[in-house]
């Protein structure tokens, strides 16, 4: 559709790289961008990512210029003349390291599978949506994600009217790590590549605990700078 209206599309591909098939190519993506440090486990700091259609590489120029993104780079000329290709998107020297924890991150990933990565992912979103149901359901906590496994990723949220401190509870009391989004959404991210069904179910199991003990009141309400 959006091609028929002679415009372009941004696709965000961070939380769906490494978790699920992506066919960039053959689905005729304009461009893309993504992080590493999710589902790819680059950790904190990995690099993000980009993704430009090959024909559209010779009509776009990135904002922010640096060396590695000039035509002969090693020049050092006063005027910033860009790259050929992808290489111009590129601005000034990569960390290094972060791109050298990425590396083998990707190599399991591929010898694990994207596609058995997948199934193993829909496997375990529906196992602790199922445990949601069983468990948490009775306890007033939401299903935000879609029902649908075709419409969801490797993430599941949770609703709750208390998420925020429930959330702080988790981390702080409980060791589960999961992210919070307002209003009332408790994300749990699955990387099928290293998740068991038995974290999953021990998570659930910390979760059903802190609330029947109500162990969320003695946190603030207050929203802190970082969810």
């Amino acid at each position: 559709m959006a091609h028929r209206a002679d415009a372009w599309i941004l696709w965000d591909l961070s939380h769906s790289v490494g978790a699920m098939p992506l066919a960039l190519h053959a689905a005729k993506v304009d461009m893309a961008v993504g992080c590493t440090y999710k589902y790819l486990n680059g950790g904190p700091g990995a690099p993000a990512f980009l993704y430009v259609r090959k024909d559209l590489q010779e009509q776009l120029l990135s904002p922010i210029w640096g060396w590695f993104g000039q035509k002969e780079q090693f020049d050092m000329a006063l005027n910033y003349r860009p790259a050929a290709g992808l290489t111009r998107f590129l601005a000034g020297t990569p960390t290094i390291l972060s791109l050298s924890a990425v590396e083998p991150s990707v190599d399991l990933i591929l010898e694990a599978g994207i596609d058995r990565l997948r199934v193993k992912s829909v496997k375990q979103t529906e196992y602790l949506i199922g445990l949601w149901e069983e468990t948490l359901r009775p306890l007033g906590v939401k299903l935000n994600s879609p029902r649908d496994a075709t419409c969801r990723g490797s993430h599941v949220s949770l609703g709750h009217p208390e998420g925020l401190r429930i959330d702080r509870a988790l981390i702080e009391e409980m060791r589960v790590i999961p992210d919070f989004r307002y209003p009332d959404n408790i994300r749990f991210g699955i990387a099928p590549l290293y998740t068991s069904f038995a974290d999953i179910h021990e998570a659930m199991t910390r979760l059903r605990r802190l609330l029947l003990e109500r162990l969320f009141e003695k946190y603030p309400k207050e929203r802190p700078d970082v969810t």
